[in-house]
């Protein structure tokens, strides 16, 4: 057959353009499966953490000491891959926005910046699992898991930037498909719910009530489709 009525073959930027988002959005998956895996870790392994001023919290430090370094590497491994993932949604959301890229360069910025405070929050929770931690008292050991616990927390505030920058693009040029901008939506506004969490002590908003547990999730409703949408490499639409 001759080669007029073959299909034309794919040029090799759109191969290669299509590879990478490929790779971008794998490392998007492993991202959330790691960070699944550190939460599942806690439930099975680590169970409630005692308040800070308990008198028994540096025995429960050292009693659970590998499951706790286990569960902070797989926090850090997962914000590396997220470091990845939202470079490849930098592009997508460049590929829509064009020049000069304002509102790409804040949504992938703001996820920079929640990334590294994720992993500077899982710095401090590392030196509890220190040998020299061994000799710390309650008060020490507490203030430096309190300081992970508000670094982590804190997170969430670029992350409600990053959202919104996504929103902005998918609503308007339509980077990703107009009901994900949505979603983008509701991530922000829950990561803005959720940084809350550090003013009551106790209830269902407190960093261990049952609210903040849930509102942890709701950015995974937007990640698993954005990861789809780039796994099958399709248009906005």
């Amino acid at each position: 057959m001759s080669q007029s009525l073959t299909q034309p073959p794919v040029p090799a930027s759109s191969v290669s353009w299509h590879r990478g988002t490929s790779w971008g959005a794998t490392s998007g998956l492993i991202a959330l499966m790691l960070s699944t895996g550190a939460a599942f870790l806690e439930i099975a392994s680590i169970g409630t953490w005692p308040a800070a001023s308990d008198p028994s919290y540096t025995s429960f430090l050292t009693q659970n000491r590998t499951p706790i370094l286990a569960q902070s590497l797989l926090f850090v491994f997962s914000a590396a891959a997220m470091i990845w993932f939202l470079g490849y949604v930098r592009a997508r959301l460049l590929r829509a926005e064009g020049a000069p890229g304002t509102l790409s360069s804040i949504a992938f910025g703001a996820g920079l910046i929640a990334a590294a405070m994720n992993i500077s929050g899982q710095a401090a929770q590392i030196v509890l699992t220190l040998p020299s931690a061994a000799s710390l008292d309650t008060h020490a050991a507490g203030a430096i898991e309190d300081l992970c616990l508000v670094t982590t927390t804190l997170a969430d505030v670029p992350l409600v930037v990053m959202f919104a920058a996504i929103a902005a693009l998918s609503l308007g040029p339509h980077a990703y498909p107009a009901w994900l901008g949505w979603i983008a939506v509701a991530a922000a506004a829950a990561a803005l719910v959720f940084t809350f969490s550090l003013v009551p002590v106790s209830g269902p908003l407190s960093p261990l009530g049952w609210l903040t547990n849930l509102l942890r999730l709701v950015p995974a409703l937007w990640y698993i489709p954005a990861i789809v949408i780039m796994i099958r490499n399709h248009p906005a639409r």
